[in-house]
């Protein structure tokens, strides 16, 4: 597989995340046919306003509702955005009192159909692989499938902060990594903690076409987390 190229910003992805286009197709038989358009919703959950900011495959469509600029949301606001088919890409979030550096959290989604496959297959995952900035659990049809509700900065000391409000993943780059670092480890396997924590990839999970992500650590906990709330 490899990794899409985004429009600008490029941001690093995970590398067997939502944004890895398939070369073989997964081990799902008989998946269900989604609607025409996969939905996105984000709710604030943190308590503070947060900024976004939304990027997509540079030779993919575009999103066909939803304000997908750069923007704010305040503290309880929910905002939507429709995606068609081939769509591929990810949001940046941060707390709004600082700015987006590309070692944000994200959350990473794609809609395409996958090779070996007939319909579209909606993908997401919620990625520290460039950072963490805040909190993030992404759900479909009541059940939470990817990311971890824990915030990080409670936990453990973060060794290398951007400065703004973000703790820079130093594994960001590296191929072999199989653990995180003590500073990303409470979210192993529930968001991605280094490029290859491949069990935070939720695929053909969200076939309804509606993805929930919530922001902020007063968002429901992941089963999967480590780490409790």
């Amino acid at each position: 597989m490899h990794t899409l190229s985004l429009v600008s910003p490029t941001l690093g992805t995970a590398s067997g995340g939502a944004l890895a286009i398939q070369t073989e197709a997964p081990a799902i038989v008989n998946i269900a046919a989604p609607p025409q358009y996969l939905t996105i919703t984000v709710v604030n959950s943190h308590g503070d306003a947060i900024s976004t900011s939304h990027v997509h495959a540079a030779n993919g469509p575009s999103a066909v509702s939803g304000n997908v600029g750069p923007g704010t949301m305040a503290a309880g606001e929910t905002a939507a955005f429709a995606l068609p088919t081939g769509w591929s890409g990810n949001v940046a979030i941060n707390d709004a009192g600082w700015s987006l550096t590309g070692d944000d959290s994200l959350i990473e989604a794609s809609f395409v159909v996958p090779d070996g496959y007939s319909v579209a297959v909606a993908d997401v995952d919620v990625s520290y692989v460039n950072g963490f900035s805040v909190a993030i659990v992404c759900s479909c049809s009541g059940a939470i499938v990817t990311g971890c509700n824990n915030n990080l900065f409670e936990l453990n000391t973060c060794p290398d902060n951007d400065g703004e409000n973000s703790c820079v993943n130093p594994l960001r780059p590296s191929t072999t990594a199989t653990a995180p670092t003590a500073f990303f480890a409470p979210c192993a396997g529930a968001a991605y903690t280094f490029p290859n924590d491949n069990a935070a990839n939720s695929f053909g999970q969200c076939q309804s076409g509606q993805i929930t992500c919530c922001i902020g650590h007063a968002c429901p906990p992941n089963p999967t987390q480590p780490v409790g709330a």
